[in-house]
């Protein structure tokens, strides 16, 4: 490396490669475990594609019960019905959107209604990331989980489920909701220490723009 190489890009002091390499740990295990459960919830997709099968099999044939039992099952009670059919639907639906929304942030593949972002230097966009993920996005997903635990409760110490012969148990896709958002927030909380380990060492940006092209 030559003179004037050295004086363009010049060293990186210690302590910002230490502070680099720690939150590149840190960041690590959240935003694996967002990715590898957006992986797997991306599997639902056949499962809500079966239930609208069955259900409009099921109305074709004018079926409405397909078996009965006499033990309750948990979420099916006891029976499987055309509306138990049909409400799964949107079960499953709910869990495959909560689920996936921390992978789509992850992979950045959510939407952005920005005019000012792709005019910005690479630094200050992690900036504006980890400020908005500091101040909006983990604020609000921790309220509304925070809020939402009392619906939850509620709908466990009360029993709820379907009016209409379908699912039961229905505090487990209430419980869905909180659960979802605090995944969320620790997936972002995984984005702002991965986006301030790039900000440390710009080098990770540069490794990371060669492995996507």
């Amino acid at each position: 490396m030559s003179y004037k190489q050295l004086r363009v890009n010049p060293p990186l002091p210690g302590w910002r490669l230490t502070g680099a390499r720690w939150c590149a740990c840190l960041a690590s295990p959240l935003v694996g475990l967002g990715r590898w459960l957006g992986k797997v919830s991306s599997w639902l997709v056949i499962g809500v594609m079966l239930a609208v099968l069955a259900t409009v099999i099921m109305n074709a044939m004018s079926v409405n019960e397909v078996m009965r039992w006499e033990e309750k099952v948990l979420l099916l009670g006891n029976a499987i019905t055309i509306n138990t059919m049909t409400e799964l639907q949107w079960h499953l639906f709910g869990l495959l959107t909560l689920i996936g929304g921390s992978y789509a942030m992850h992979a950045n593949m959510h939407v952005r209604v920005d005019m000012l972002h792709h005019r910005m230097s690479r630094t200050t966009r992690h900036w504006v990331e980890i400020l908005g993920h500091l101040i909006f996005l983990i604020p609000f997903c921790v309220l509304i989980a925070w809020l939402s635990k009392h619906m939850v409760q509620m709908s466990y110490i009360s029993g709820e489920q379907s009016n209409y012969g379908g699912l039961t148990d229905r505090f487990l896709i209430k419980g869905a909701l909180p659960a979802g958002l605090l995944l969320l927030a620790l997936g972002a909380l995984g984005q702002v220490f991965d986006r301030l380990a790039r900000i440390l060492d710009p080098a990770r940006d540069v490794e990371e723009s060669s492995d996507a092209g």
